[in-house]
Order: C-alpha cells, then sequence, then structure tokens
C-alpha cells in the first residue's frame, strides 16, 4: 500500500494525483476524487475505527450477555499512538471549531506549534505538545465512547481507571524520567497508566546528574527499591486527586522483568511495602487490580499466596472498616521516610516506610514522630503502622545506623600510606588539604606528567555488589579492577570533573574475584580526595557534607484576582509548572516586570522556570496555594534601579518595613503592596506596617541602591 496525501498542489476535484513511490521515484495514481478531504485510514479523528470496535464489542457483549456474564469492572490494555501527518493541515475539520475541544479547534489548541514542526522534529516542545493535547485527548475520547461507555449500556455499575474522560489537565504534572513535569491521561488499564505499571524508565540509572542542569541529586536515585516505591506512591496520589479517588493500582508479579518493570524492588521486602501502599490509594469502589499469568516465564500460586498475606494484614489493621485516604498531596523527593495515612471510623492509621541503604540490613531503625512519640522499624522491615487520632497531622524523621567501611584497615584512609603507590613517580601526594568538613584532613593528587595512582589488593566477597565512594574535587579518571595490584581487568569506572566537592562513587559486581584496587589516572590531572569507603551494596554511605544546604519548604498562598508574590526557597525542580504543580489549573496569567508572560490557556511560557531573586504578579481564578520545595536561600544582595522595582521579599520571616529600609530612606521613595496600601516615609504614611514572606513589593527610587538579605 501506497499512502497518498492530498497536497496543496492538487486542486479540487483532480483525479491524477502525482506522488513518491516510497523510493524516490515519482509515478501517477488515480483517484475518485481530490476533494482535499483525508481519506478514513488518514484521518486525525478515529471516527471510523470508533465505530468499528463499537460494532465488534457489541456484537461480544451481546453474547456475553446472553449467555448470563456478569461484570464489575473493565480495563483496557492498548497502545494506540496518532501520528502527525502531512495531510491532516488540509483536512477541514483541522480549522473546525465544532471538532476541536475546549470551544477551539484542533489548528488553535496545537498553536503556536505547526503540524510540520511536529512532522520535521522528532522530539522536543513541538511533539510533546502534540502528544499531550492531540495524541491522548483523542485517544482518551475514542477508546471511552468506543469501549468504556459501550459496555455501560449493559452494565451501568461498572468502576474504571477513567483519569479525566475529556484528556488529563496539565494540573497532574508528575516528574518523570527527563525531571520534566509532564501530565499523561489514563485511559483504563495498563499501558496508558504505565506509572502504575512498574516503569522507572531512564530512572533506573545510578545518577540524575545527566538530567539535572544543576548537577546530581543529593542522593541516589534511580532503581534502588525505595525510590521505586516513592515514585510509584507520587504517581498514585496524583491519579487520586485527578480522579477524585477513584485509582486503580496494577501491581504486577514479582518476578516479572522487562522493559516496564526489571527493578530491584522484586526480591526485597519493598515489594510488599509498595503494595500496602498502593492499597491504601484504592477507592472501595474501585477494584485492586493483581497480575500474575501463570505459565513459562510467569509466575505461580505462591505469589498469589504472598500478595494475599499482604492484603489480609491490611484488613487486619483496618478491622474490616472501609476507610479513605487521608494523605494525598505528594510525598517530597527528598522526604524521608515515607508516609501514607488513612482514616477510619475514630483513628487515623499510618504506614511508615523508611529508606534502607541495603534493604537486608537487620538493626533496627528508630523513628521520631513530631509528637514526640517514636516508631521502632524492626531489622529486616522496611515499614511499620503507628496509630494517631484522627485530626492528628504528623511527620516523621530517623537517622540511619552507620553503614561499614569495608576498607580493611586506616591506612586506606591515609592516600600517603604503604596503602597507595605511584607506579611512574609522576604523582606528588599533599596532605593536610582542606575537606568539606571544614577540616585538613583531604588529599591533593597532582599529575606533573601520567598519574597512575592506584591501591593496594582490597579483600572481597565473590559475587556481591560493592560501592566505592570518595569526596572529590577536581578532574580525573577514578577506576575499579578486579584481582590483584597486577590485574588489568577493569570493572567500573567514573571521571570526576567537579568545581567544588561532590561525593562521587563506583558501583561494581568483583565476580569471582577475591581481591579489587582503586586506580586514580590521567594525564596532567590534578584532584582532590577525602574520606574514601568501601560499602557492601549499591548505594554510598549516609555521608553528606555538613556545608550541603537544608532542605526549606514554603506555602505561597493566592487570592482571586492578581497577587504580588516572590519566594524565600530557590526551588530543587525549578521547571515552572513543576513549581505550581496542582495549581496550575488555578493559574489564568503570570506576568513578570520585564513583561514575560506564562499563559497556560494560551499554550504560552516566557517564564520557564522559577527564578527565586525574580517577584511575580499571578492572576489566579481562585483561591488557591502551592508548595515550593528546595534550599532556604542564603545571604544575598539584590540591586534596585531608579525608577519603579518589582521588589522580591526573599526572607523567611516578617519584618517592619521602616526597619527593612532603614538603610534607603534618603533614596525612596514609595512602596507599594498588592492591595494598593504605600508606605512614603518622607511623608510619614504607612499602611503597610511590614513585609511579609512570600510577597513582593512596587518600589519608587530617586537612585540605584543595592539591599542586603537578610533584611534587618
Amino acid at each position: 500500500m501506497i499512502w497518498a496525501y492530498v497536497d496543496g498542489g492538487v486542486s479540487q476535484g483532480a483525479t491524477s494525483i502525482p506522488i513518491d513511490d516510497g523510493n524516490g521515484n515519482p509515478v501517477s495514481i488515480t483517484a475518485s476524487s481530490g476533494d482535499r478531504v483525508l481519506s478514513k485510514w488518514q484521518s486525525l479523528w478515529p471516527i471510523h475505527a470508533r465505530e468499528e470496535i463499537k460494532v465488534q464489542l457489541g456484537k461480544y457483549m451481546d453474547g456475553f450477555v446472553d449467555a448470563g456474564g456478569q461484570l464489575d469492572g473493565i480495563f483496557l490494555d492498548t497502545e494506540l499512538h496518532i501520528d502527525a501527518t502531512k495531510g491532516i493541515k488540509h483536512d477541514p475539520r483541522w480549522d473546525d471549531s465544532s471538532m476541536g475541544i475546549d470551544g477551539v479547534s484542533w489548528k488553535e489548541k496545537l498553536a503556536p506549534v505547526t503540524i510540520d514542526e511536529v512532522i520535521n522534529n522528532n522530539s522536543g516542545s513541538e511533539v510533546d505538545k502534540w502528544t499531550k493535547q492531540i495524541d491522548y485527548r483523542v485517544k482518551v475520547e475514542a477508546l471511552n465512547e468506543a469501549v468504556f461507555d459501550l459496555v455501560k449500556q449493559d452494565f451501568p455499575n461498572i468502576v474504571a481507571t477513567d483519569w479525566n474522560n475529556s484528556g488529563i489537565s496539565e494540573s497532574a504534572a508528575v516528574p518523570q524520567s527527563d525531571y520534566n513535569a509532564v501530565w499523561h491521561p489514563v485511559i483504563f488499564g495498563t499501558h496508558g497508566n504505565y506509572g502504575l505499571y512498574g516503569s522507572l524508565r531512564t530512572l533506573t540509572s545510578k545518577t540524575m546528574g545527566e538530567y539535572r542542569d544543576e548537577g546530581p541529586l543529593p542522593y541516589e536515585y534511580g532503581r534502588h527499591p525505595f525510590a521505586v516505591t516513592r515514585w510509584q506512591v507520587l504517581f498514585a496520589r496524583t491519579m487520586y486527586r485527578e480522579n477524585n479517588g477513584k485509582v486503580q493500582p496494577w501491581l504486577t508479579y514479582e518476578q516479572l522483568c522487562d522493559a516496564f518493570y526489571c527493578v530491584d524492588v522484586r526480591d526485597s521486602p519493598y515489594y510488599e511495602e509498595l503494595t500496602r501502599h498502593l492499597v491504601l490509594h484504592v477507592d472501595p469502589d474501585v477494584p485492586f487490580l493483581y497480575f500474575n499469568p501463570h505459565g513459562d516465564g510467569a509466575s505461580d500460586d505462591q505469589q498469589d499466596l504472598n500478595v494475599n498475606s499482604v492484603l489480609a494484614g491490611i484488613n487486619e489493621e483496618v478491622n474490616g472498616e472501609t476507610f479513605s485516604l487521608h494523605t494525598t498531596s505528594n510525598p517530597k523527593w527528598t522526604e524521608d521516610p515515607l508516609a501514607t495515612a488513612i482514616d477510619l471510623s475514630n483513628k487515623r492509621l499510618w504506614r511508615v516506610t523508611v529508606n534502607r541503604l541495603d534493604p537486608s540490613d537487620n538493626r533496627d531503625i528508630t523513628v521520631h514522630v513530631s509528637n514526640g512519640d517514636q516508631l521502632t522499624i524492626p531489622g529486616g522491615d522496611v515499614g511499620a503502622w503507628y496509630e494517631s487520632a484522627l485530626n492528628e497531622d504528623l511527620t516523621f524523621s530517623y537517622t540511619h545506623p552507620p553503614v561499614e567501611n569495608r576498607l580493611p584497615d586506616d591506612s586506606f584512609l591515609d592516600f600517603t600510606s604503604n596503602a597507595w603507590s605511584d607506579e611512574n613517580g609522576n604523582t606528588t601526594v599533599t596532605a593536610g588539604v582542606s575537606d568539606p568538613d571544614g577540616g585538613t584532613d583531604a588529599y591533593k593528587l597532582d599529575a606533573n606528567g601520567r598519574m597512575t595512582f592506584r591501591s593496594s589488593g582490597i579483600p572481597v566477597a565473590n559475587n556481591v555488589s560493592y560501592t566505592f565512594s570518595v569526596w572529590a574535587k577536581g578532574k580525573a579518571n577514578m577506576k575499579v579492577f578486579a584481582g590483584q595490584n597486577t590485574a588489568s581487568s577493569r570493572i567500573g569506572r567514573f571521571d570526576p570533573d567537579f568545581d567544588g566537592w561532590n561525593r562521587t562513587r563506583i558501583t561494581f559486581n568483583p565476580g569471582e574475584a577475591d581481591y579489587v584496587f582503586i586506580q586514580f589516572d590521567g594525564a596532567y590531572r590534578t584532584i582532590e580526595v577525602y574520606h574514601p569507603m568501601l560499602n557492601e551494596g549499591e548505594r554510598e554511605g549516609p555521608y553528606a557534607s555538613p556545608e550541603a544546604p537544608s532542605p526549606a519548604s514554603q506555602q505561597i498562598s493566592l487570592q482571586k484576582g492578581g497577587n504580588l508574590v516572590a519566594s524565600a526557597v530557590d526551588p530543587t525542580y525549578p521547571d515552572l509548572e513543576a513549581v505550581l504543580g496542582d495549581a496550575t489549573s488555578a493559574i489564568a496569567r503570570i506576568k513578570t516586570q520585564d513583561g514575560q508572560v506564562f499563559d497556560p490557556s494560551e499554550g504560552v511560557d516566557e517564564i520557564s522556570v522559577w527564578d527565586p531573586e525574580k517577584a511575580y504578579t499571578i492572576y489566579a481564578d481562585t483561591l488557591v496555594s502551592f508548595d515550593i520545595e528546595g534550599t532556604a536561600l542564603d545571604s544575598r544582595e539584590v540591586s534596585l534601579k531608579e525608577g519603579w522595582n518589582w521588589f522580591p521579599y526573599m526572607d523567611d520571616t516578617s519584618v517592619a518595613i521602616d526597619q527593612a529600609f532603614d538603610t534607603i530612606q534618603n533614596d525612596l521613595v514609595m512602596v507599594k503592596d498588592e492591595m494598593g496600601r504605600v508606605y512614603r516615609p518622607a511623608q510619614s504614611t504607612n499602611q503597610i506596617q511590614s513585609l511579609e514572606p512570600g510577597t513582593a513589593y512596587k518600589i519608587l527610587l530617586e537612585n540605584r541602591v543595592t539591599l542586603s538579605y537578610p533584611l534587618e
């Protein structure tokens, strides 16, 4: 079959159409009409396919009902995609608002992106917008009408995971594998709902550095079971909020290992823990879906019994009561531990899960509760139940037991000892270098020529995963070799290249080797190193620089109408829609003093990221708030020009306005807040009284000035 597109070069009514045969050869075909309307097989709107599905499924349902079949729920496993094609732009329906959505045509919905841009780009914002606005919405609408609505004619009470029939709203922003905030509609069932199917995509890598311009996360993400569990719970809660509680988690059997679910939660206590958290998100009217096909390469009855045991344990905890989810907000990416709470008739029940660096660690972990109580996670377990009063909101924290450094003796910490050698005599080792703890216990390895600086043999167990980690500053090659010093079988490598101190690591498995050695090398390289550790397992030790900023959070509350706001927190994920989160759907427009605009209804985003050193006017349709998660802003200066300025208040506590601007009183003419209240020191007018966290102000100055934070 040769696909022929009727393009602008063909006149209406033409019957002879020149095309390419697919190999660069011009051929001519004859058409019955040339009315510049796509055939049913090329149309963007799957009208004909939808009607055909209805016919075929209708025949099946007739037989199903005649046979006495009963139906409680429905899920659909489908992999559909609507490609952008050159012919779509010539379909009259493309520019017909009556055939579009939200009162506009599909052409307007896609604007300013064009069909040609989508076709010509394999990825990027053009393709992303096509997928969101066209592929997903059309697909959801068609499948709901062709399958779900048809089946409901015979079984009106069936349930399904139907996440917004008309297409998912952009408030359902969930960080994905590339750490952009994206949103996915869920039809009903699996592949459209791949988040709960177990996929982490490229999050299975060992570092997030390649996905974040600001560098690696301060902790390992990737395939670790706790990371999988947290990501799945985040996705479930987003679905819960967007679908009024109707969530149908899809749990796969433990042994499943394919492109979707080959992650390390399998064969660990986190599999059962993930099951518990997902079940707590299930609405009483929606079935919990467990997928365990028996047969070649699949699972068996024992897996069913194991899952049933977990479900029975939950039933025992709730004592057969119907419960409702209380914890509907997304867990923070840096939050540790993970907690999910449900409300019963007379109490609130929490499931608290900790991040064990080694899931098989048999030491108890003490979790501190914000009400002064303590909770013990027994050795070998990763979670426990905790009861509180119905109206009690709690937070949990803990310190992980220390991880054993498996380097054989202290000489491996001292890079000038006999445990380390320079084969070529070209490496100068300098002790007493400033370290990230504020001391002078780091070492500098400086290559005047070719550096090859290696350790003695370090004994290891066969076929066990290890992580070698070290603080590094500078540039060099860092490698692990299996065997004694004379061996050359490299089993791990990482090339640090850091301007400042960073904890870096190599995870490796020695196989049948009894010894490994560590090597730093490189031509004309200089690297500073500190506190090497060798740990069993695929995690670095819980060792953080005391200089690392503390996590911080700030809630920005918006009134209906205009709001002049700023933040005292630098967001960890500054993408604007990721910062706004669920509040995006209530935002009509955002403007900066520079005239940049964010308008979700028009698909305009000139702001892109949240800058804590800027002020923003946010126009909200309703009362709404959003939380900015990141690090508290430290001391800094802000320069203000002569004339009007939008001034971001970047402190996290209130300060009297006359005190805040005491150093610039001679240059200050007027301050205005979002309510129109003014502060004019020359006229002794003070309607504002104090600067408040989360707000910004308009300042009129006679001269350029500089203010230093914190304002006092």
